[in-house]
């Protein structure tokens, strides 16, 4: 059963694009809504870029406006993607956010109490709901594909679902 909705940040929209699974957040969750600023961010540019031609070609995927403006703290310490998406998890009642970069994550935690799942732990979920056979391949083409993806993230998420270390 998908979870509640989640608000989305660029990185894991790029990370599912490269992969072409952006069926996964569909599947996982009831809504993705995607702010404003992360909708541009990922679907600007050259259309051989991942997310620019399959994010608008998925339904699924809410592009969302915020309500008035992002908060000062946000707008001074982060991109305007991840002010965003932690401004509309903030008004959506703390939704979740599904967002990897770590200054972002650590303020949307400390200072909102906001829930945080990256792609790595989405890709995990996807594995525990029988959605794929493995996490592994999926984190290294991901890597292949120039995702930023430590060797010790890797195997970390790996042995959290009790996949064999190579």
């Amino acid at each position: 059963m998908p979870e509640a909705l989640v608000v989305a940040d660029s990185g894991p929209l790029i990370a599912f694009s490269l992969l072409r699974r952006l069926d996964l957040l569909r599947d996982l969750y009831t809504s993705v809504l995607v702010p404003e600023a992360v909708w541009r961010e990922v679907t600007s540019g050259s259309p051989d870029r991942p997310g620019v031609v399959e994010i608008p070609g998925c339904p699924w995927l809410v592009r969302t406006a915020i309500a008035g403006s992002v908060d000062g703290l946000l707008r001074a310490e982060l991109g305007p993607g991840e002010a965003e998406a932690i401004t509309l998890a903030v008004q959506r009642g703390g939704a979740r956010l599904l967002l990897d970069e770590r200054q972002a994550r650590r303020v949307a935690e400390i200072v909102y109490g906001l829930s945080i799942r990256g792609t790595v732990g989405t890709v995990v979920l996807a594995k525990r709901r029988g959605l794929i056979p493995a996490v592994r391949p999926l984190l290294e083409q991901m890597r292949a594909g120039g995702y930023f993806l430590s060797t010790t993230l890797i195997e970390s998420a790996c042995a959290t679902v009790d996949e064999i270390a190579r």
